[in-house]
């Protein structure tokens, strides 16, 4: 992504989404759930992936344990 675009967005963007390598889509798609589903609690945004990542549909074991080790990380 062009860094000019992104720059536009740092001050809508969560700091934790703005400084990931998502593409800029999944992060708009990201901060409107932040913002519209979890009323800005990122945790609970990370806790909600988590969910989606262990059912047996998706079954993404290793981003799974990424945020929970991540979550871990930001409760100490």
């Amino acid at each position: 992504m062009i860094e000019s675009v992104k720059l536009l967005y740092k001050d809508i963007l969560h700091s934790e989404i703005y400084n990931s390598d998502l593409p800029l889509k999944q992060m708009l798609f990201l901060q409107d759930k932040l913002d519209n589903k979890h009323d800005g609690n990122f945790s609970n945004l990370l806790q909600d992936i988590l969910e989606y990542a262990i059912l047996p549909e998706v079954e993404d074991y290793e981003t799974a344990a990424k945020i929970r080790d991540y979550i871990k990380e930001i409760k100490e």
